[in-house]
Order: structure tokens, then sequence, then C-alpha cells
């Protein structure tokens, strides 16, 4: 289908801005518009407009589609910081183009796992391995990466896991993963702004990637874990801190541990030696542990009312080296 540009309702930009969306106007006239259509314009007429340091954005990898338009979108969003008016404008140019070439409007979602994405891009960058590992035994194994939609467990029925399905028997048990402490009423109210979270955390990550020239440390290390965990994954850190682990000795057993509850010593098993696949679920689990410490005061005035026990209270099971 064409630019439907006069559906649009562009906000408040510079000039230059909106004459790429007339130009495209013009340009694709009453032809049907493609995704490699779109960024051909973009590069040619938008990138132009932008400063060196924020080019690397438009390079996208793979074939161009729909939803990577949108990541860019949402990458050029977040490099803006809600500031800078020049990727602001740009942002909305991107999102014009992507939802207004079909009428009614493209409804465009990110993708399920956003992260996932993420990771695949920037594994392929760095020539390391996308395996999808399966906890547990053959018979019962789950993919590690089916996450439940409220946190970073594998599901188990319905895309929620043990923990947060209505009928769960195994929430806040001792040896239990941190995200246990949630009902599953307090996961559903969390979600939004997990997932607000999450967006905003793997697009700044990948956006810092490129950015460095590919150099920036964004995958889970096989050494160092403690500092890593320090500059990329604060919450996490602290939640360890809170279980009582500091340093780097047997720091991974304790990272999964709180990730897992018992279970860690399974996704252990699954990932052997290739620990940078746990990137993933490490964004999945700070962005919960972020929205889990900025949530409202649920359930009225009352000293503590509606409020599960924090995190922390999960005990550490792990035993120091011998």
């Amino acid at each position: 289908m064409p630019l439907y540009l006069d559906d649009a309702v562009p906000p408040p930009m510079p000039r230059a801005f909106l004459d790429v969306l007339l130009d495209g106007y013009t340009f694709f006239g009453e032809e049907a518009v493609n995704p490699a259509m779109v960024i051909g314009l973009l590069r040619e007429r938008l990138l132009p407009l932008l400063p060196d340091v924020h080019k690397s954005l438009f390079d996208l990898r793979g074939q161009t589609s729909w939803d990577s338009l949108w990541l860019l979108y949402a990458n050029l969003a977040t490099a803006s910081g809600g500031n800078d008016k020049q990727l602001m404008a740009s942002a909305a140019v991107v999102s014009i183009f992507v939802r207004h070439t079909t009428r009614p409007p493209r409804e465009v979602e990110f993708p399920a796992h956003l992260e996932l994405a993420s990771f695949a891009r920037m594994a392929d960058v760095l020539g390391l391995p996308k395996a999808h590992p399966h906890v547990g035994a053959q018979e019962v194994a789950a993919p590690l990466y089916a996450f439940c939609r409220y946190c970073w467990l594998p599901q188990r029925s319905r895309s929620v896991c043990d923990n947060h399905s209505t009928n769960s028997m195994s929430r806040d048990k001792e040896g239990g993963p941190v995200c246990a402490v949630a009902t599953h009423k307090q996961v559903q109210r969390l979600r939004p702004a997990f997932e607000k979270e999450l967006r905003r955390l793997v697009s700044a990550e990948e956006w810092q990637f490129h950015e460095s020239e590919f150099s920036l440390a964004v995958m889970v290390p096989p050494s160092g874990l403690g500092s890593w965990l320090k500059e990329r994954r604060p919450a996490l850190s602290q939640q360890l801190e809170a279980n009582g682990r500091k340093g780097e000795v047997r720091l991974l057993p304790a990272l999964l541990q709180v990730l897992y509850g018992d279970k860690g010593v399974d996704v252990a098993q699954a990932v052997g030696g290739s620990v940078h696949l746990l990137t993933p679920a490490t964004a999945r689990a700070e962005a919960w542990l972020c929205a889990w410490e900025g949530r409202a005061s649920w359930g009225g005035q009352r000293r503590g009312a509606g409020k599960a026990a924090a995190p922390s209270r999960i005990k550490d099971t792990t035993q120091p080296n011998q």
C-alpha cells in the first residue's frame, strides 16, 4: 500500500525532517511501499540530518522488515533521551513511515522477546554461538528462552511459569527464584512496567554496543562476572549482595540461585561453558527487579499492605568454595 500521509498527524519538528515525509509521499506516489524502499529513503534523506555519532543506528542487519524499522524507531527514541530534538524528530518520521503505509494504520508491536532478537544480532557481530538450551531431564526439558510472560523463568503452560500461574503451589518456597515472591496478581500489575523497563534496557544496551564500535562487554562473561554485573546489571548485583555474595568466589552458582532457585544447577548444566547464553535472562531479570523496586504502594495506605516480602528474603543455599 502507498504512504497515507494524510492520515498521519506529525508532532512539531524541524522543517527539514518534515520534508523527509513529504519527499516520501511524492517519491512513492501510489506505489505499494515495502520496508526496503523505506530504509532506502531514510538513509538518503534522513540520515544526512543527523550527527555522525548516531548514524550507526541505521545499520540494520539482515533483510529489512517492518519489525526492524520499528526497532530503529525505538533505538532513536531511546537515544534521544527525550531531549534531543533531532533524534526525536527522526523517531517520529520512522514511526509514520512504518504505521501509515497501511490503512487503517499498521499496529506494530515490539517482538515478543526483544531481548532475544537483540542478543542474536550482537552475538552474530561477536561471532558467538546462539544455542537454545533446554533445562531439565529430557522428557520434561523446558527451553531456557521460552520465557514466562511475567519474568525470565521458562514457561510451563499458557506462557506462564510454575511460580506465576493462577494455581501456583511453589510460590515463595525456600530455595525458589527471586521473582517467586510475587503473586499472580502482582506480576500481572507489574507487567507493563517490567516490559517498559526491558525495552529501555535492551534498546539502550544495543545502541551503546554500536556506539562503542562493538567493543562494549554486553554478554555475560566467563570471568569478571562481579564487575560485569555491577556495570551492566546493577539491580541483580545488589540482589546478590543482599544474599550475602560478594567478590568473584562461586559467583555464577550464586547468580543462578537468585535467578532460578534450586533449578540453577540444571541451568548451569544446560549452558555449560557458554555463559553468554544467560545474557537475555539477565536482561529480563534486571528489568523485573527494577520494576519491582519501583512499583507503587499497592493495597492502600496501611503499612506493608498488599506487599509481598522483599526479594532479599530468599536464602542463599549455595555452598562456599572448599
